[in-house]
């Protein structure tokens, strides 16, 4: 799955008090006036008003301060630190410029002296609020987060109601991984001040950090509204439904953030992200390069870039590509993984070898699919099989397995290589030229016929991909020796629908596994449509006994029991799990069983009729969100999910599809 990264959490401007004093009839009058100014943002204008209020009083300490203040603002910092120096001359207990002076440093990026400032600003005032906000801000910024926060919760104390903390409170946490604690002080904040579009974004992204896509979507949504000009918010809504899968609206709110702030080198990458996963890989280099030539530093753009031209056999380039991410982060074990798939296509083994145990040999990176040395075990796996050696490519592949039992192409990969050496073996007994003495009778298997007609999909090297994708079919109809099975578009082609070049089927026995005969499938069908995920394959000279499904008709009502067959990778293939239908629509079937990745394509049967009434098209919670902050491995490989409940499309949809093709049951 392709990733964005999403841009640093925003942090609120740092809060200024002003403290009014008694003055000249003329320079009290002015002096209100220049803070009005200010309050209303108009700082030039409040820096003319205080230049004329010192000139009335060189000596208010004030009048100084508020220059500092409108100074800074407009970004003229070292004409503000003078004057907020000469309120410090003419007041050396006046906690506001210590204050003011140490936004200006941290402005300056000079954060050890903003931090006495402020340090002195609480010695003289530990009353005030703000300055143990502003010192929690500066304590952040040097990942200092137990000291950042322990400033947040005093300015909360001593002012209950001040909003910003609460958010900036929430951001700290979060970054320690307390993210429900997180949520409840951007509630805080939401609580006291309903229009902070800050507080709604953050709320958004530890929403989606949980996986709650359609809350952090909401939650986007909303600072959206409130703040209809923060590119930072369209970006992570484009984020939110990239993951959902929702491209074209992903690549509107991409384009709104790069028309907002045409810098975004982040709104780039993920609008190429989206236009490669539609196929329009041009488009998506041209999005790449450009978040490059905004910053040539951005590795993750070099990464995507690699990608592509890796799957447009432009393989050197890639390679280039792939290098210069490892210049950039040397110790990036993705950009090794990378490099060695690359070089694998080009048939340098060996040299793909060698940046696989690289990357094993860094620190390992959390990311989806999987780990980077999760991910390095597979890879290295591969090439040695790719040598031969299929008893060290095993062990790699339970090496990558131990890593991560979720993850499912290696899974996929241990059983073929399993597969294959037991056929090398001088013991090895091939396939009958009939499986039927291996069938077990109804009495035996009561679900016997049903399984017959289940069948377990192995589709090799889907573009994009390396390596077999199981998934799960059904058969619709038989003419002869031929058969038609319906299955889902994902089980055998990828994003673009380009299918595998080569798909494979087995039927249901009780021969074991090594010695079951495959049949060669083609593809018959395949939806055009982004939201319809269906196709059919196409199979001739199979077994006599085998027979279509009964599909049933008409709605289904709640509750009615059912059964799920398929072959999950968390289990033996032809597992049948019973549940029942929670929810039925007429694009949508919900139901409550244990299922999981390889379920996909499976039928969704009646327990009393034995009629198929869906087909099963994802695990509940395949929906999740992704790491943003890791470079996206070169290949977007299965990650294993399971859930309590199951999505499928009711048959009537399915019906509908198959006569529109041509395939009358």
């Amino acid at each position: 799955m392709r990733k964005s990264k999403l841009l640093p959490l925003v942090l609120i401007f740092s809060v200024l008090s002003y403290t009014p004093v008694a003055l000249a009839p003329n320079g009290e009058e002015l002096f209100e006036k220049g803070n009005a100014a200010q309050a209303a943002g108009n700082y030039s204008q409040a820096e003319t008003i205080f230049r004329q209020v010192i000139r009335i009083n060189p000596q208010d300490a004030n009048a100084y301060n508020g220059m500092g203040n409108a100074l800074r603002k407009q970004g003229k910092l070292e004409e503000a630190i003078t004057y907020y120096q000469k309120a410090i001359q003419l007041d050396p207990k006046y906690p506001n410029a210590y204050n003011g002076m140490g936004l200006a440093l941290k402005d300056q990026g000079k954060l050890e002296a903003a931090i006495t400032n402020y340090q002195k600003a609480i010695q003289l005032d530990p009353k005030s609020a703000i300055p143990y906000y502003n010192l929690g801000i500066a304590l952040s910024d040097q990942g200092k987060v137990e000291e950042a926060i322990t400033n947040y919760q005093k300015a909360i104390q001593l002012d209950p109601k001040f909003a910003y903390a609460y958010t900036n409170l929430g951001i700290a946490l979060k970054d320690q991984g307390k993210v429900e604690e997180a949520i409840t002080n951007y509630q805080k904040e939401i609580q006291l001040d309903p229009k902070s579009a800050i507080a709604y974004y953050n709320l958004g992204i530890a929403l989606y950090d949980q996986g709650k896509l359609e809350e952090a979507i909401t939650n986007y949504q909303k600072a959206i509204q409130l703040d209809p000009k923060s590119a930072i918010a369209y970006y992570n809504l484009g984020v939110a439904l990239y993951d959902q899968g929702k491209l074209e609206e992903a690549i509107t709110n991409y384009q709104k953030a790069i028309q907002l702030d045409p810098k975004d080198t982040y709104a780039y990458n993920g609008l190429g992200n989206a236009l490669k996963d539609q196929g329009k890989v041009e488009e998506a280099i041209t999005n790449y390069q450009k978040a490059i030539q905004l910053d040539p530093k951005f590795a993750i753009a070099y990464n995507n870039l690699g990608i592509v031209l890796s799957d447009q056999g432009k393989l050197e380039e890639a390679i280039t590509n792939f290098r210069q991410v490892i210049q950039l982060d040397p110790k990036s074990a993705y950009a090794y993984n990378n490099l060695g798939l690359a070089l694998s296509d080009q048939g340098k083994l060996e040299e793909a070898i060698n940046n696989f145990t690289i990357a094993l040999s860094l620190p390992d990176e959390k990311g989806i699919p999987a780990s980077a040395h999760t991910l390095a075990h597979n890879n290295l796996g591969n090439a040695l099989q790719q040598q031969g050696k299929l008893p060290e490519a095993i062990a790699e592949y339970q090496k990558s397995i131990a890593l991560d039992g979720n993850y499912v192409t290696a899974q996929n990969n241990l059983k073929e290589a399993q597969r294959l050496l037991a056929q090398q073996s001088p013991q090895y007994v091939p396939p009958p030229a009939s499986d039927l003495a291996f069938v077990p009778t109804l009495q035996q298997e009561p679900l016997r016929d049903e399984l017959r007609a289940t069948v377990l999909i192995i589709a090799n090297d889907i573009p994009g991909t390396r390596g077999p994708t199981r998934g799960t079919g059904w058969v619709v109809k038989r003419e002869g020796n031929t058969i038609w099975v319906m299955t889902n578009r994902h089980v055998i082609a990828n994003q673009q629908r380009q299918p595998s070049p080569k798909i494979e089927i087995e039927f249901f026995s009780e021969i074991e596994a090594t010695r079951r005969a495959r049949f060669p499938a083609t593809v018959e069908q395949i939806s055009n449509d982004e939201k319809l995920d269906l196709a059919v394959l196409k199979i001739t000279g199979i077994p006599d006994d085998i027979r279509p499904l009964k599909m049933g008709t008409g709605r289904v009502s709640r509750n009615t029991k059912v059964i799920v067959i398929g072959h999950p990778i968390n289990a033996d293939p032809w597992n049948s799990s019973g549940g029942e239908v929670t929810n039925y629509s007429i694009n949508k079937v919900t139901v409550s069983a244990v299922v999981a990745t390889g379920n996909s394509g499976g039928p969704v049967i009646n327990e009393t009729t034995k009629e198929v009434i869906g087909i099963m098209v994802r695990v509940a919670d395949e929906d999740i969100a992704t790491d943003p902050n890791t470079p996206t491995p070169a290949v977007p490989d299965q990650v294993f999910t399971t859930g309590g409940f199951g999505i499928a499309y009711p048959i009537d949809l399915v019906q509908q599809q198959l006569i529109k093709w041509g395939i009358n049951p």
